[in-house]
């Protein structure tokens, strides 16, 4: 059965702005079929961010997230104002106010070995990543992407661009991408490349409806309901 054995990294110096954001690393296991020996079988890597811990250290989410990477800078213009550093507008009108936690876990990257790929690993991983650092966040989210086009424009030669069947493959890569995070209970959200879910709603709200009617699960609740989706 496969296993995450996670890393979280907390900076002692107040150096760069990112300092107050959690950076969570993880290795996926499984024992090997022919021994017991554990067998390293991918990676994760993911952010939690919380706006309120920044504002005590006085920083600024914006440069917080700015300090890190690109890929963290996009998701925080997807999801947040930077006039203000809370939910933006789009995203309160989806969630019929804003999620109730200001907090958000950003899943950056997940990357199996492909010979462990459509076993259920990866859904599984989601579920353990989201139940362990994600369910007192108000927003769980991802951009999905598949791996193997990342800088795909100076990756491949023109001449492969130029291949017919370059554009078909990658646009069914990233549909396949798509229609995994779709099936781990993720939303596409307004105005962005991004998906994101709410671990306090039972239901997820319809992204083409600008005034959604999200139903809240109480807190003792949202462990059963976890269950319950799978």
């Amino acid at each position: 059965m496969p296993y995450i054995r996670f890393s979280i990294q907390v900076d002692t110096e107040d150096v760069e702005p990112s300092r107050v954001i959690r950076k969570i690393d993880g290795t996926i296991f499984e024992y090997a079929e022919e021994s017991d020996k554990e067998e390293n079988i991918g990676n994760l890597h993911c952010y939690l961010v919380q706006p309120g811990f920044a504002a005590e250290k006085g920083e600024t989410l914006c440069d917080a997230m700015d300090s890190i990477n690109d890929s963290t800078m996009e998701c925080y213009e997807a999801v947040f104002d930077p006039d203000t550093d809370e939910w933006s507008e789009p995203i309160q009108e989806m969630y019929s106010g804003g999620p109730m936690s200001a907090d958000m876990l950003f899943i950056d990257m997940i990357e199996l070995d492909e010979k462990h790929r459509g076993k259920g690993i990866g859904r599984a991983v989601v579920e353990q990543i989201i139940d362990t650092f994600g369910l007192h966040c108000g927003l769980v989210v991802c951009k999905p992407f598949p791996l193997q086009y990342a800088g795909w424009a100076e990756k491949y030669s023109a001449s492969e661009q130029a291949k017919p069947e370059f554009e078909q493959n990658k646009s069914e890569a990233f549909g396949r991408v798509a229609k995994f995070w779709k099936e781990c209970g993720f939303v596409p959200l307004p105005d962005s490349e991004f998906y994101g879910h709410s671990p306090e709603l039972a239901r997820q709200p319809n992204p083409d409806a600008a005034k959604a009617n999200p139903v809240r699960v109480p807190r003792g609740r949202r462990r059963l309901m976890q269950n319950v989706r799978r």
